[in-house]
């Protein structure tokens, strides 16, 4: 069994968010210490906004 990672998208406008790409992340301050997979941290903990619904809020 593969998993397949899904890529991560506006939690507004369900926009494809790519490489590169100015985006705004809210999230918890982490309560525990080795952070080091800083992505998977976005994809686990964040909800990401692309930059046209950030500006709109």
């Amino acid at each position: 069994m593969y998993h397949v990672k899904s890529k991560p998208k506006c939690v507004s406008c369900g926009k494809d968010v790519r490489g590169g790409e100015l985006v705004y992340v809210e999230l918890r301050y982490p309560e525990y210490a080795g952070m080091t997979e800083i992505k998977k941290w976005l994809d686990n903990e964040g909800k990401i906004n692309c930059k046209e619904c950030y500006s709109k809020q």
